[in-house]
């Protein structure tokens, strides 16, 4: 594969399309206009995004897991559907587990209302078009400094397993980040239980290896 090849490729790769707060209707909308106001800004996106839909379903577990804000009645606001876009964004590396540890503590931030909700959004949005731009620079970059051919196929899928190791490296620091930040309680509770269980097992067995030697030394003293 040569570098045109890869360049369009990659510029194909990172071409999805986002749905930006300007182009989210004010007014309350039933599930049905949501998902296809994001169908219709997908298709403006690179074909590899298509099949990517928020669906109805996917939006009702956001609302069963507590991942979105609650409604009254049957329609959503210009903040629920925010919220669903972050959420939808976040789980293509995150459980749903993790993300709700994320937006329960962003949620009771004062901060983080309706407009510093959007303004985080527009935020992500601006950081995703850098990302963009910078995509294939960056790979160019990392082809140099490896000294990979891609048009070798040992070389090409050297590339293939290094881009694999960088993007489960990147997901391992976002959890990491997230732990470190909001950490899992329950979690933290399990394996403070496991560590008093193995404490006790420990002092358990030393008792016994200390009664033994005690019956020892008795036997050997008669």
């Amino acid at each position: 594969m040569n570098l045109q090849e890869m360049e369009r490729l990659i510029g194909e790769a990172v071409r999805d399309a986002d749905l930006r707060p300007e182009e989210i209707p004010a007014i309350d909308l039933y599930l049905d206009q949501i998902t296809s106001l994001a169908a219709e800004k997908r298709r403006e996106g690179s074909v590899h995004y298509r099949d990517r839909e928020l669906t109805k379903t996917m939006i009702n577990n956001y609302s069963k897991d507590g991942l979105i804000s609650p409604i009254k009645g049957k329609k959503y606001s210009k903040k629920h559907i925010i919220q669903m876009l972050l959420v939808y964004e976040l789980k293509n590396t995150l459980s749903i587990g993790e993300i709700k540890r994320i937006l329960q503590n962003v949620y009771g931030m004062e901060s983080m209302q309706e407009s510093g909700l959007e303004a985080v959004y527009r935020r992500y949005l601006e950081i995703k078009e850098l990302e963009r731009e910078r995509a294939w620079s960056f790979l160019a970059a990392y082809l140099q400094e490896a000294e990979l051919d891609p048009e070798r196929d040992t070389d090409f899928l050297a590339l293939l397993l290094g881009m694999s190791s960088m993007s489960a490296y990147l997901k391992s620091a976002v959890q990491m980040l997230l732990e470190a930040r909001y950490p899992d309680l329950n979690e933290e509770k399990t394996r403070e239980e496991q560590a008093r269980r193995e404490e006790a097992k420990r002092q358990k067995e030393a008792k016994k290896t200390e009664q033994k030697k005690a019956k020892n030394a008795e036997k050997e003293s008669k």
